[in-house]
């Protein structure tokens, strides 16, 4: 305590250990990242959101290995199509060592039909079930968020869908 009996902020944020509100906000912004790379078509973005050898598990396409399997998967899938994805409730738990999470984030996908579907809309619900784990950050890059114990990735991901809604052929025919 200093001598007006406020608490030391310097002092107290060198003590802490473990992650923070601030961990929280970095894995959020990755899991938005990934929303952005598949709405504006930027699948460049992806390597910002997955380790190099992530895992990922979607209904598509099941059992992809590395970023770049990743992105050619959803590219092809979503390549031609306008799409519109929100993230909703979320979860967070730390693992006890502070380097690795698991979150589960609601979504909804919706994609727009182009073409002979122009107009028509298909709507997807479900959720991310991903592993994250911390890496250092390189030369103070904290990817937008100063004071996080280092930058997030997603090193294996589920996705599960709730339900769809809508008309599945615009996903078939552009």
């Amino acid at each position: 305590m200093s001598d007006n009996n406020t608490i030391d902020l310097e002092l107290h944020q060198n003590t802490m250990t473990g992650p923070s509100a601030l961990d929280h906000l970095a894995i959020s912004n990755v899991l938005s990242c990934y929303c952005e790379a598949l709405d504006t078509k930027n699948f460049e973005l992806l390597e910002e959101v997955f380790v190099n050898d992530v895992v990922a598990d979607y209904p598509f396409n099941s059992n992809l290995e590395g970023v770049g399997s990743v992105s050619e998967a959803i590219r092809n899938r979503l390549g031609p199509i306008r799409t519109h994805h929100s993230l909703t409730t979320q979860s967070v738990v730390f693992r006890g060592d502070g380097k690795g999470a698991t979150a589960a984030t609601h979504f909804v996908g919706v994609h727009f039909g182009q073409g002979p579907h122009e107009g028509k809309m298909l709507s997807a619900y479900g959720r991310y079930l991903d592993e994250l784990v911390l890496l250092p950050a390189t030369e103070g890059n904290l990817e937008g968020v100063p004071g996080a114990s280092g930058i997030w990735r997603i090193k294996k991901r589920k996705v599960v869908f709730t339900q769809r809604i809508g008309d599945e052929s615009i996903m078939k025919e552009f």
